[in-house]
C-alpha cells in the first residue's frame, strides 16, 4: 500500500496532513554546546531531539517522500501552524536588537530553510511572538 491518509476540507479547498507525532513534549531541550552562536536544529543537535514527518509513520520513508512530492506538484501553496514554547530563547523578534536575525529557522522535508526574512517564497509569518 502506498497511500497516505489526508483530510480534505471542502469548504476551503485544502488537503490536510497530520504531523507524526502530532505534538512534541514540552520540556527543557538543550545542547552540549550552548556557548556556540549558531542555529541549533531540533532533530539533529539537541539532546533527545528527533525529526517528525507527515502521513502514516508505518509506511517506508520513500513512500511518504513520493506522496508528499506529488502533493507539492499539485499544490500552489502550503501552510502550517507551529507553536513554539520559549524559555530563555528568541523565537522571532530579538527585543534587545529589534531585529529577527536570531529568529527560528525551520527546515522543510526537502531540506529547504524557512526564515523570518529573505525570499518571500521561503519566509514564515508569526501570529504572536510572546518570547522576550
Amino acid at each position: 500500500m502506498d497511500a497516505i491518509k489526508v483530510f480534505c476540507n471542502m469548504e476551503t479547498g485544502e488537503t490536510c496532513i497530520n504531523a507524526s507525532p502530532m505534538t512534541i513534549p514540552r520540556k527543557n531541550w538543550w545542547t552540549d554546546s550552548a556557548a556556540e552562536k549558531k542555529h541549533v536544529w531540533f532533530g539533529e543537535s539537541m539532546n533527545g531531539g528527533f525529526q517528525f514527518s507527515y502521513g502514516n509513520p508505518d509506511l517506508p520513508e520513500d513512500v511518504l517522500d513520493v506522496q508528499l512530492a506529488y502533493l507539492r506538484l499539485l499544490s500552489s501553496r502550503a501552510s502550517q501552524n507551529i507553536t513554539y514554547h520559549c524559555k530563555n530563547s528568541i523565537a522571532y523578534m530579538d527585543q534587545a536588537s529589534g531585529n529577527v536575525k536570531k529568529s527560528l529557522k525551520l527546515m522543510g522535508s526537502n531540506e529547504g530553510e524557512f526564515k523570518a526574512e529573505g525570499n518571500s517564497k521561503f519566509t514564515y509569518t508569526v501570529l504572536e511572538d510572546g518570547c522576550a
